[in-house]
């Protein structure tokens, strides 16, 4: 019999043994150190497998493996690595993996998943560059879906994509201090400015949504530093993103760092446009609201009657038509919302075609979406002073500017398409509940670029933005707007018809976004600056101080809705009867 020490001794040496023998077997063979791998990721333990799967790799590379077929077991070391929190080798892992021809039998959602993964081990090891590039795809092939709300189908490819860089808005508001803009490490002047265009896109993505704005800042300064290093401060790629940073500096109280980004694109305009131009205005408007915000009254008067004589040299003092006694609620100019609804027998009577104006269309020019009210202008030339004729000539000088494909999405939709509509969508789209829409009244257009809904960062909108009334056109849906039930409903898409006269109205006098309210009280703005009497900065808008004297209500019940006692002041149409509505 051998004695306990003896026979503990012995085991003892086996075991070591073992331990000395499995050691070297994973850390020279392959196979060992692959099974050590899989036992390890099996049981959840991705920290403790990663280094055995990075050996897998090494070996069996030295045994003649190529990337092709260690493809899908370099996508499992990097899921593993992730739990090490080794940002730089999960980027690597993956970059090289999803190279191969062989993650070309990867599904398109799998695909796109370790894409995500690769998007954010990048952002995590301070590779903004790829990160952006990898989510401003995202959204191009998010589509629809990257605007406000997302899509109709929540498990559908694109509404993936436009959730998972929502998702990122974290992790760029972390790595990006919109104090300190990012600029590039490498690549050449081309790649900095490709940077710099994704950059756009993605900070124009967040600042649309409601925690966005950090990242969005974060963002879009890093993208405007680039283009002003490398296009200068007057290149219409840079002035462009005022008109998306301003608002955000704003939003955050960074009144300063706005008011330097609008009198730059206002020097930039105005050297390129001449001192005497109107279209200055947009940046006037910009920049009186902050000097507004600062307190600096004084400032902003100055800004505003600077304003007002462009428009009185440019357009004549005599252009305001005094509007008393009217019914309005025919007008092209009145104002739609959950405050004023439209009866659900509304039509217009005189919708046409968009596309025999030579409006491009998105759809089958000959459905009743591709249809505009005429809205001629009475005594002048009907087949130019009208509404889908201004919009062709709007489109057509858009397109050349910007070189970007522009059309319509969608014109006149009667109540009972609209009702569909929501009912299919509601709250989750960009679908206005029945009569409430504008586009009932076929004097809304929503705007295509690229096959896909107008967004800000494109050059299109800053076209729209600066020359849209001088067309007819305001923005109906601005940010932070509160007309439809939804909450925030900005749309930067949709374009209402108003008249060039109104339009120009509200560019030189009407109330900062606030389009609706501007419209209900359009006969008091009209009559006092016909008079020559404007809202002066710092005062009250004697115009908004009213409370609503008639609301329209839709004969629907499904269309009525909630009417708000605390609504804004200025709601008002006027107190004459309704006339007769046109069928």
């Amino acid at each position: 019999m051998r004695s306990p020490t003896y026979l503990a001794g012995v085991f003892l040496f086996l075991a070591i043994s073992f331990l000395l023998y499995f050691n070297l077997a994973v850390r020279l063979d392959a196979g060992a150190a692959l099974f050590r791998f899989n036992q390890l990721t099996e049981v959840g333990a991705d920290a403790r497998a990663a280094g055995h799967g990075e050996r897998a790799l090494t070996l069996l590379r030295r045994e003649g493996e190529s990337d092709e077929s260690l493809s899908p077991l370099m996508l499992r070391v990097a899921n593993a690595q992730m739990a090490r929190k080794n940002h730089a080798r999960v980027a690597g892992l993956l970059r090289d993996a999803l190279a191969t021809n062989a993650s070309r039998t990867l599904t398109k959602r799998e695909r796109a998943d370790y894409e995500d993964k690769l998007a954010r081990a990048s952002i995590l090891s301070g590779d903004i560059e790829s990160a952006v590039a990898i989510y401003a795809s995202f959204l191009e092939l998010a589509g629809d879906d990257a605007a406000r709300g997302g899509g109709e189908d929540p498990n559908a490819m694109s509404a993936f994509y436009a959730e998972r860089v929502g998702q990122a808005g974290a992790l760029f508001t972390g790595a990006l201090n919109h104090a300190r803009p990012y600029e590039p490490a490498r690549g050449a002047r081309e790649a900095h400015l490709a940077a710099a265009g994704d950059m756009a896109s993605l900070g124009v993505f967040y600042s649309m949504r409601e925690d966005g704005a950090y990242a969005a800042a974060g963002l879009l300064s890093s993208a405007y530093a680039i283009r002003q290093r490398l296009l200068g401060g007057d290149h219409p790629d840079t002035v462009q993103l005022t008109l998306v940073l301003g608002p955000v500096y704003a939003q955050m109280g960074r009144l300063d760092d706005a008011e330097k980004l609008y009198l730059d694109a206002f020097h930039a305009q105005e050297q390129l446009k001449g001192a005497n131009s109107p279209d200055l205005s947009l940046y006037i408007k910009l920049l009186t609201r902050i000097y507004e915000k600062q307190g600096r009254i004084t400032e902003a008067q100055a800004l505003q009657e600077h304003m007002r004589n462009l428009f009185r040299d440019a357009f004549g003092a005599q252009r305001y038509a005094v509007n008393r006694e009217r019914d309005r609620r025919e007008d092209i100019n009145r104002p739609v919302s959950k405050q004023f609804v439209l009866e659900a027998a509304y039509a217009p009577g005189d919708l046409v075609s968009a596309a025999e104006y030579s409006v491009p269309t998105a759809k089958s020019p000959n459905i009743d979406e591709m249809k505009l009210r005429l809205a001629g202008d009475q005594g002048l030339d009907p087949r130019e002073a009208n509404l889908p004729a201004r919009l062709a000539q709007l489109i057509s000088l858009c397109r050349s500017e910007a070189g970007e494909r522009i059309s319509l999405r969608s014109g006149y939709r009667s109540y009972g398409t609209q009702k569909v509509l929501y009912a299919n969508i509601g709250d989750k789209g960009t679908v206005t509940p029945p009569g409430m829409s504008e586009h009932q009244t076929g004097l809304a257009a929503d705007i295509n670029v690229d096959g896909r809904f107008m967004r800000p960062s494109d050059r299109s909108y800053q076209c729209f933005e600066e020359n849209a009334y001088r067309f007819g056109f305001i923005l109906s849906y601005p940010p932070d707007n509160d007309y439809l039930p939804a909450g925030d409903s900005y749309e930067p898409w949709h374009w209402r018809y108003v008249g060039v006269s109104t339009a120009q109205l509200y560019r030189e006098a009407g109330p900062h976004q606030k389009p609706q309210e501007f419209l209900a009280a359009l006969p008091c703005y009209q009559e006092r600056a016909a008079n020559g009497i404007f809202p002066a900065i710092g005062e009250k808008d004697i115009c908004l101080s009213g409370k609503p004297d008639v609301k329209v209500a839709a004969s629907d019940a499904d269309a009525a809705q909630p009417q708000d006692e605390d609504a804004r002041a200025a709601r008002i149409l006027n107190k004459l009867p309704a006339a007769a509505t046109p069928r």
